[in-house]
């Protein structure tokens, strides 16, 4: 997925939000770097650390590139 996508994913504002928060805690820009990014920024920098692994109206799930071993190994998809 890249930046455009995730954006155009991100239902809510909320969304958004959540995910400036987590630049700034997981230290991957400073607040003042965060606050000047457009959403699009936002969501490149994310992808840059994450991958979505599941993209829902309310619920977009992210897991670190490095945990996606563990995450593939723990998970169970069910499917028709």
């Amino acid at each position: 997925m890249d930046a455009r996508k995730l954006e155009s994913s991100m239902n809510y504002l909320g969304m958004e939000r959540a995910a400036r928060k987590i630049l700034i805690d997981e230290k991957l820009a400073n607040a003042e770097e965060v606050a000047m990014m457009t959403c699009t920024d936002v969501c490149e920098k994310l992808l840059e650390t994450y991958d979505v692994v599941s993209c829902e109206k309310e619920n977009i799930n992210i897991v670190k590139h490095e945990d996606m071993d563990t995450y593939n190994s723990i998970v169970r998809y069910l499917s028709r």
